[in-house]
């Protein structure tokens, strides 16, 4: 069999997520292979999806448009269609909560470190010793 990719598959086996229909549907699949072009995608439900939709990868935080380019009763493959498409609206809610959370670790960790150093140089007073007999 003649493999006429443009661009090498990685193995993987990461959850993803079929989304379509206005991000009303959506479709729970594993993905099997990838690459920046496309992927092979393993689901039960192959003939529900439509020709075209977003493919969410929770675990990358990424979400690309994918066009179908095989399907089988058991899974598809897809190309992906928008590499530089402008970020949706659940894209830049995600970045904005990451940088978020980013800032509120920063200042976390300063708390931290103030509180390390006043505890440095706390000397307790009134200390009882007790010695076991």
């Amino acid at each position: 069999m003649v493999d006429n990719r443009k661009s090498e598959r990685q193995r993987c086996f990461l959850r993803g997520q079929i989304v379509f229909n206005s991000n009303k549907s959506t479709i729970d699949c594993n993905i099997r292979n990838i690459s920046d072009r496309g992927a092979k995608l393993e689901l039960h439900q192959a003939l529900a999806v439509p020709g075209e939709f977003d493919l969410c990868i929770p675990q990358k935080g990424q979400t690309m448009r994918a066009k179908m380019r095989w399907r089988r009763a058991e899974g598809m493959g897809v190309e992906f269609v928008q590499h530089d498409r402008e970020p949706s609206a659940s894209d830049v809610d995600w970045r904005a909560r990451v940088r978020e959370l980013e800032n509120e670790n920063a200042e976390l960790r300063l708390k931290i470190a103030d509180l390390s150093a006043r505890l440095d140089r706390f000397e307790p007073r009134n200390v009882v010793s007790f010695e076991m007999a």
